[in-house]
C-alpha cells in the first residue's frame, strides 16, 4: 500500500490551513503569485505527523499505510517547517504536531472565518470535551472523519482505554506484581470456591452484549455511526475488563488450606486467558480497514466482514475441574452438585461475532 497522501486529502488539508503554513510560531502564507501569470507558486507541503515510511520521523510501526496517508496523520506547512520537523523528532513529537494543527485550525476559524464557521468550530468542541484527555489522534479522526472513521475510532479507543488493562491482564498471569493475600480457612474454603464459580456464571454473558452493542454502534451499511456510542461501549469494555483483572487478583492473591489449593490453581487465569482474546480487536479492525480499501480498487462488489470470538472451557479442563470440586464435596455436610453443573453449562463455548458490510 502507498503510505503516501492524495492529491484529495492535500487540496482539502491545505484550504482547511487557508494556505498557511500551521506552525503557530510561523503561519506564512504558503501561496502566491507566479511570473508565469497562468501560475501560482506555493511552498506548501502536506507533511505526515506520524512518518510514511520506517526511517522516517516519528515512524510507528504498527500502523498501517492507509492510516499514514489518511488526513488525520497530516498538517499542512511550509518547506522551512516541514524541514525543521523532520530534523528534531524529540522536540516536534507527533504531539506537540497534532496541537499545532488543532491551534492553527482555531484560529483560521475564530479569525478568517464567518459566523457559521465560529458555530461549526464551537460545536466540535463541545464534542471533543469528552476526549480531552484522549490521544490526539482521537480527536483528529473525530474531527477529519476519514472514510471508515467508526473503526478507525473504535481502534483508538479501545488502544487508549484498555490496552493498559490487557497488559495488566498479562502481568498478572505471568507474575509480576503482588497485592495482600486473601485468607481463607477450612471452614469457608469449599464455600469460596463455590462463589467464584458462580460469579463466573455472571461474568461471561455480558462480553456477547457488548460486542453486539458495539457493533451497532457503527451504524447500518451507509449510515454514519454515532461517536458518543462508540466511546460509551468502549468505556464499558474498560470497566468490564477492570471487573475481569479484580476477579483474577482475588483468584490469584487467595491463601487456603492445602487441599482446596488444585482447585484454586485450576481457576487461574480461566476466564483471563478468553477475555485476552478481545485484545486483538483495534488490529482486527485495522485489517478490515486495509481489506475494504483494497475492495474498493478493485470496484469489488460489497462484502460481509465477520470476526468471530469463541469463549470455551476446554473438555479436559472441566472433567479436572469437576473431580476435583467431587472429592471437596465429599467432604461437605450439604451437596451443591447441581449448582457447579450450572457453572459448567454456561461456560463451555459463547460465539461472539461482529460484523460488517462494506
Amino acid at each position: 500500500m502507498n503510505p503516501d497522501f492524495n492529491k484529495n486529502t492535500i487540496d482539502t488539508l491545505a484550504k482547511r490551513a487557508a494556505f498557511m503554513c500551521s506552525n503557530p510560531d510561523c503561519r506564512v502564507l504558503t501561496v502566491g503569485p507566479n511570473s508565469d501569470p497562468e501560475k501560482s507558486t506555493k511552498i506548501g507541503e502536506a507533511a505526515h505527523i506520524y512518518g510514511a515510511r520506517i526511517g522516517s520521523k516519528r515512524y510507528i510501526h504498527t500502523m498501517t499505510d492507509p492510516a499514514r496517508a489518511e488526513i488525520t496523520n497530516s498538517i499542512w506547512l511550509c518547506r522551512n517547517c516541514h524541514k525543521l520537523i523532520d530534523t528534531d523528532e524529540q522536540k516536534y513529537s507527533a504531539n506537540i504536531l497534532f496541537a499545532w494543527r488543532e491551534k492553527h485550525e482555531e484560529f483560521i476559524s475564530t479569525s478568517l472565518g464567518n459566523n457559521t464557521d465560529h458555530i461549526i468550530y464551537n460545536e466540535q468542541i463541545s464534542i471533543l470535551k469528552d476526549f480531552n484527555n484522549y490521544s490526539p489522534i482521537i480527536k483528529r479522526i473525530i474531527i477529519d472523519k476519514p472514510d471508515g472513521w467508526e473503526y478507525r475510532l473504535t481502534a483508538e479507543l479501545m488502544r487508549f482505554l484498555n490496552d493498559p488493562l490487557f497488559r495488566k491482564l498479562n502481568d498478572l498471569k505471568d507474575g509480576l506484581y503482588l497485592k495482600p493475600p486473601e485468607n481463607i480457612d477450612s471452614g469457608k474454603a469449599f464455600n469460596w470456591i463455590q462463589d467464584r464459580l458462580n460469579e463466573l456464571s455472571r461474568i461471561v454473558p455480558p462480553a456477547v452484549g457488548l460486542l453486539d452493542r458495539l457493533t451497532k454502534s457503527w451504524g447500518k451499511p451507509g449510515e454514519p455511526g454515532d461517536i458518543k456510542e462508540i466511546h460509551h461501549v468502549t468505556k464499558l469494555i474498560k470497566e468490564y475488563l477492570e471487573h475481569i483483572i479484580e476477579f483474577e487478583e482475588r483468584i490469584q492473591f487467595v491463601n487456603v488450606p492445602p487441599e482446596y489449593q488444585k482447585a484454586v490453581h485450576l481457576l487461574k487465569n480461566l476466564i483471563g486467558s478468553q477475555i485476552a482474546k478481545l485484545s486483538s480487536i483495534p488490529a482486527d479492525l485495522d485489517e478490515i480497514l486495509l481489506f475494504a480499501e483494497n475492495q474498493q480498487k478493485g470496484n469489488e462488489n460489497p462484502k460481509e466482514i465477520r470476526k468471530e470470538f469463541i469463549i470455551e472451557i476446554p473438555d479436559s479442563w472441566q472433567k479436572e475441574f469437576n473431580k476435583e470440586i467431587n472429592k471437596l464435596q465429599n467432604k461437605q455436610d450439604y451437596n451443591t452438585s447441581s449448582s457447579s453443573g450450572c457453572f459448567t453449562a454456561l461456560i463451555i463455548m459463547i460465539g461472539i461475532i461482529m460484523f460488517l458490510l462494506f
